[in-house]
C-alpha cells in the first residue's frame, strides 16, 4: 500500500479530499484578504502604546481588528465586521485542514490511525469552538472572549501536534509542509502558554516584576503573529498538494 494511502473511510462517505484543499485554500486567502483590510482601516493604538498611529504588525493583536473600538478609542465597525468575516473563514480553512492532514495516515499504521483520530477529534472540537471569537469582541465581553480562545486554543493545539507528526510522518510531504508545521507548533505553543500563563498569574494574585511584564506584553502579540503566519502556509501548502491528490 501507498504511503499516502489511506485513510480510514471509504471515498463514498467522505468530502472529496480535493474539495476539502479547495475550501481550505479559499477560507485561508479570504481570511488573509480580511484581515489585510481591517488592518489598513485600523485607526491605532496598542495594548503598549495608546497613541499608536494604524495598525502594528508586531504590537496589535488579531482581537485587536475584531473590537468595535481601536485601542486608542476610535470607533472601526467596518473595519470590525470585515475581521470577524475573515476569522470565520480561517475557522472553516481550519476544519478542512485537519481532515486533509488526518488523510495522510496510512489505514495499516496504528500509530498514525491513532494521530489521524486526533487531528480529526480534536481538531473539529477546536475549529468549531473558535467560532465564537468572532462574537466575543475583547472590548465589549472579554471574560467571555477570554474563554472562548483558550477553549478552542487547547483542543486546536492538541490536534496541531497530532497533525504536524503526521505530516512529519510522511514521506510524501515537502520540506516547507514539514517547517510550516514545526513553526506552527512550537511558536503557537509558545503563545498560547504564555497567554494562559499571564491570566492565571492574574487571577491568583502574583504580580511578576515589571521588567518580565513588558517583555510578555511585547512577546505575545509578536509569538502570534509569527504563528499565524506559520498556521496560514501550513494550510496552504498541505492543501496545495493534496488538490492534485
Amino acid at each position: 500500500m501507498p504511503a499516502t494511502a489511506p485513510e480510514t473511510s471509504t471515498p463514498t462517505t467522505r468530502v472529496p479530499t480535493r474539495a476539502l484543499a479547495v475550501a481550505a485554500t479559499v477560507g485561508v486567502l479570504g481570511f488573509l484578504a480580511c484581515v489585510t483590510l481591517a488592518a489598513a482601516w485600523y485607526p491605532g493604538g496598542t495594548w503598549m502604546n495608546r497613541r499608536a498611529v494604524g495598525h502594528s504588525l508586531w504590537g496589535n493583536y488579531l482581537c485587536d481588528l475584531m473590537q468595535l473600538r481601536a485601542r486608542n478609542g476610535e470607533p472601526m465597525p467596518v473595519a470590525s465586521l470585515v475581521a470577524r468575516a475573515g476569522t470565520l473563514l480561517m475557522c472553516v480553512a481550519l476544519a478542512c485542514f485537519f481532515e486533509q492532514v488526518a488523510r495522510l495516515a496510512r489505514a495499516r499504521a496504528t500509530t498514525q490511525v491513532t494521530l489521524a483520530r486526533v487531528t480529526r477529534g480534536f481538531g473539529v472540537v477546536g475549529s468549531a469552538l473558535a467560532c465564537a471569537i468572532p462574537f466575543l469582541p475583547s472590548d465589549h465581553a472579554r471574560v467571555g472572549h477570554l474563554v472562548a480562545v483558550v477553549a478552542s486554543f487547547l483542543p486546536c493545539l492538541v490536534a496541531c501536534i497530532a497533525a504536524a507528526a503526521l505530516c512529519l510522518r510522511a514521506p510524501a510531504t515537502s520540506r516547507a509542509v514539514k517547517l510550516a508545521a514545526l513553526v506552527t507548533v512550537i511558536v503557537g505553543g509558545l503563545d498560547g502558554g504564555l497567554y494562559i500563563l499571564a491570566y492565571v498569574s492574574f487571577w491568583l494574585g502574583y504580580v511578576p516584576p515589571r521588567e518580565t511584564q513588558l517583555l510578555v506584553n511585547e512577546l505575545l502579540p509578536a509569538l502570534q503573529r509569527v504563528a499565524m503566519i506559520a498556521l496560514a502556509a501550513w494550510i496552504l501548502a498541505v492543501s496545495a498538494e493534496r488538490r492534485h491528490h
